[in-house]
């Protein structure tokens, strides 16, 4: 039990994180995605349109879904890890129903947790670290700001469908240099400029003399969070941020779990 318990929990969270990564990487793949032109000038040599993709919208549904569980999982490992505290503190007892760990945005409402049983049996340390990852501890690392957008997203699941899923482009870099992964050659989603509005129409681009479209792969396909508060953020990149974001929360309280 104890931290390996905690670091299978982790584990699945990386395993979602490893599907939606993958649905998107196929979803967006160049061979999938085709141009759709919506209208030409008057001399018919210039069109401007949009980007679909092969797979289509049930595919987008998928994703929506996994997004989804890569949410539960995460936010379940932070609990998990409170209980997992509790547990080895108090060796033969069971966690209460009431064991959670808080986000909140205040000290007043940080108390009220405490109140409510939610760290009951932790030890003071263990509590001092958890409150030190809360938003209002004014921490420059970006931890604080992911677990409250964990929090808030995970609690949109739980009462409707997240609108988490629109396909979109970002324009080619210019000025970006590729970093070298695994032997190839890529440039990261984060350094591409901002993505186009999903309804935005792509052009102009060249019609040629056989009547095909010259894109010239001048925007990049990426599918991106349209859920109000994360809107036009990549996917994956959010729900690895998500996961990183638990880790660290956990390898600060690893000790306690030794």
């Amino acid at each position: 039990m104890g931290s390996e318990a905690v670091t299978r929990k982790l584990n699945w969270a990386s395993h979602h994180l490893d599907l939606l990564d993958n649905a998107v990487a196929e979803y967006v793949d160049l061979k999938n995605i085709g141009f759709v032109p919506k209208r030409h000038d008057y001399a018919n040599k210039l069109v401007w349109g949009h980007i679909e993709s092969k797979a289509g919208g049930a595919a987008l549904e998928v994703i929506s879904h996994m997004f989804g569980d890569v949410l539960q999982s995460a936010h379940s490992c932070l609990d998990y890890l409170v209980c997992e505290l509790f547990l080895r503190r108090h060796p033969g007892e069971e966690a209460k129903r009431s064991h959670q760990f808080p986000i909140v945005t205040s000290h007043g409402a940080f108390n009220d947790e405490l109140g409510g049983g939610r760290l009951y049996g932790i030890p003071f340390e263990a509590v001092a670290i958890i409150e030190g990852l809360q938003p209002y501890k004014g921490r420059t690392d970006p931890v604080p700001a992911q677990l409250l957008a964990l929090r808030t997203l995970t609690n949109t699941h739980k009462h409707r469908q997240i609108h988490v899923s629109v396909l979109t482009t970002n324009p080619a870099p210019s000025n970006v240099v590729p970093v070298e992964i695994d032997g190839e050659f890529r440039v990261r989603v984060g350094d591409l400029p901002a993505a186009t509005h999903h309804k935005a129409e792509l052009g102009p681009f060249r019609v040629t003399d056989d009547g095909d479209v010259d894109v010239n792969r001048e925007f990049t396909p990426v599918v991106v969070l349209e859920e109000s508060g994360f809107r036009g953020k990549p996917i994956a990149v959010v729900a690895a941020g998500f996961c990183k974001a638990v880790g660290e929360s956990y390898n600060l309280l690893l000790p306690f779990l030794s």
